[in-house]
């Protein structure tokens, strides 16, 4: 029987909409008895601290780690892009671990996952999504130091494996559910795998633009708010996510399908190979190169951590 991870990326603390938007979403969920896996970053988390009636709702789905800033410059694949791998490590655990001001990118005390578990203390927290799939070896490294040991954003398998002690899950097969046709049929077809994984975004059901964009080149002065959707349009948007829910409970049902949310331990061990460390490696810079952004030792990294020469 196949296994589908449904999650997460809860991330948007600047919008009016996003908080009431999780509201309706975690409703859903618990409607058709449905758990997912919410990754959620650090400034969201500080922000879910005014919302009990919302976090009792996401104590009832597993929680894992989307990183402190998200989007806020220096970005992981920035701050972890220095020749040195053990100081790119050092700066990992100390930003992971810190409030960051988003319109400085300066630490400000402390936060980041130690936000996130003070916010769900009697959550396990030890999964991981790198903001935009752009996970650094340094970083992941340091997270694995901070408890993490699992990691939801490597394209370097299409089963989970085992590696250095990170369970490394597969890309999701899709990156945000709208109901379209294509989405379907990517869907029954994942059926066939092992384990898929589904992504989510909670702030594209409520926005019209994504809610980062205003740190796309540098961190603003100003944390300005995406354009929402229409009501009509986010009716529409929650409709076509209850009719996700309610169909992923009938195959779940009829027995063709298991909804997982607990990462666990798999018996294959990850033996990397060249080309495909090269393909991880260019699919974790995609949202760095979508910022402008020329990586100088990152590759560099990523040859150290799978003990392969990459030239």
């Amino acid at each position: 029987m196949s296994e589908l991870f449904l999650t997460f990326d809860t991330e948007d603390f600047i919008s009016e909409g996003s908080i009431p938007g999780l509201h309706r979403l975690l409703e859903i969920l618990k409607k058709y008895e449905i758990t997912g896996l919410f990754f959620i970053t650090g400034h969201m988390a500080e922000k879910l601290y005014d919302f009990p009636i919302v976090v009792n709702l996401l104590n009832e789905h597993q929680i894992g780690y989307h990183s402190s800033g998200h989007s806020v410059h220096p970005t992981i694949f920035e701050f972890t892009d220095v020749e040195n791998y053990e100081e790119a490590y050092q700066t990992s655990i100390l930003r992971e671990t810190a409030h960051i001001n988003p319109s400085t990118g300066a630490i400000e005390g402390k936060g980041g996952i130690h936000a996130l578990r003070n916010l769900f203390p009697n959550k396990q927290i030890v999964a991981f999504r790198a903001p935009g799939h752009c996970w650094t070896p340094p970083h992941i490294e340091a997270l694995r130091n901070l408890g993490i040991t699992f990691d939801f954003s490597a394209n370097i398998s299409d089963k989970p494996v085992n590696f250095k002690g990170i369970v490394f899950y597969p890309y999701p097969i899709i990156g945000h559910w709208h109901g379209h046709f294509s989405e379907y049929c990517n869907l029954f077809l994942s059926m066939r795998r092992e384990t898929s994984v589904l992504t989510i975004h909670p702030s594209l059901m409520v926005n019209a633009l994504e809610w980062d964009l205003i740190f796309y080149g540098s961190n603003p002065q100003k944390l300005k708010q995406p354009p929402p959707l229409s009501p009509e349009q986010i009716n529409s948007q929650f409709r076509e996510f209850d009719l996700l829910v309610r169909r992923l409970k009938t195959l779940q049902r009829t027995g063709m399908l298991q909804m997982a949310s607990s990462p666990a331990k798999p018996k294959k061990t990850l033996h990397p190979t060249k080309s495909g460390v090269e393909k991880c490696y260019l699919r974790s810079i995609r949202w760095a190169t979508a910022h402008n952004y020329v990586p100088k030792f990152i590759r560099n990294h990523f040859a150290r951590f799978f003990e392969l020469s990459l030239d």
